[in-house]
C-alpha cells in the first residue's frame, strides 16, 4: 500500500485555530517562516514527517491526528519488498516505509526514511519523546544545540527529541535511515 496524506493543510489549519494561534505565532513557535506555514496550510508545500511532528507538538495535537485512522494488526511482519509506504504527497522527494504495527495501542513507530540531499537549509525539529536513528546508507549530519554529528552507514544516534535538532543529507545520493520513534507517530 502506498499512501499519501490528503487535505493535510486544512487539518493543520484547524488545529492551529483550535490552539488559538495565528500563522505568525505558529511560525515563531516552530522556527519556520510564516510563508512556509501558509504554504503548508494552503497545500502548495508539504512538510516532512519531522516538520509535521514539530507543528503538531506546537499546536498541542497528537501527530496521529493528522493521519487517517487505520488500525493495523497487533503483530506485523515486514517482508522485503513490502509496499507499506507513506509520502506526504504522491511526488514527494522523501518517502517512509512503515515497518511497525500502527493504530491505537502502539507506543512506537519503526520506519525507514529515504531522503535526498537538498539545497534548502536544514530545518530545526522539536518533537515529543525519543528518537533512535540508524543510517543504513548514505551519510547524514545531525545538529543538536549547535554541535554536529556526522553519521555514515552503520552508525546511529539516540536522543530525546524535545531538544531542537536538524538533519541534513550529506551524501551525493539519497540516504536511508532506520528510525524508532516514541511515542508512535503513525
Amino acid at each position: 500500500m502506498d499512501r499519501s496524506i490528503a487535505n493535510l493543510g486544512q487539518v493543520i489549519r484547524r488545529h492551529r485555530l483550535a490552539a488559538g494561534m495565528n500563522v505568525k505565532q505558529l511560525a515563531q513557535e516552530t522556527g519556520y517562516s510564516g510563508a512556509y506555514i501558509s504554504q503548508v496550510e494552503s497545500g502548495t508545500t508539504l512538510p516532512s514527517l519531522s516538520a509535521l511532528s514539530t507543528i503538531a507538538m506546537t499546536v498541542g495535537a497528537d501527530l496521529t491526528q493528522f493521519f487517517p485512522v487505520v488500525s493495523g494488526p497487533k503483530v506485523r511482519v515486514s517482508r522485503a519488498g513490502d509496499l507499506n509506504k507513506l509520502r506526504m504527497s504522491p511526488n514527494a522527494a522523501e518517502e517512509y516505509t512503515i515497518l511497525s504495527s500502527h493504530g491505537p495501542g502502539t507506543s512506537l513507530t519503526a520506519l525507514v526514511h529515504r531522503a535526498y540531499p537538498s539545497e534548502e537549509p536544514p530545518v530545526k525539529f522539536r518533537n515529543v519523546g525519543e528518537r533512535f536513528a540508524l543510517v543504513l546508507s548514505g551519510s547524514v549530519q545531525f545538529t543538536f544545540n549547535g554541535e554536529t554529528e556526522d553519521l555514515g552507514a552503520g552508525e546511529s544516534v539516540h536522543f530525546t527529541s524535545q531538544t531542537p535538532y536538524s538533519m541534513e543529507i550529506t551524501s551525493n545520493g539519497p540516504a536511508e535511515i532506520l528510525w524508532f520513534v516514541s511515542p508512535a507517530i503513525v
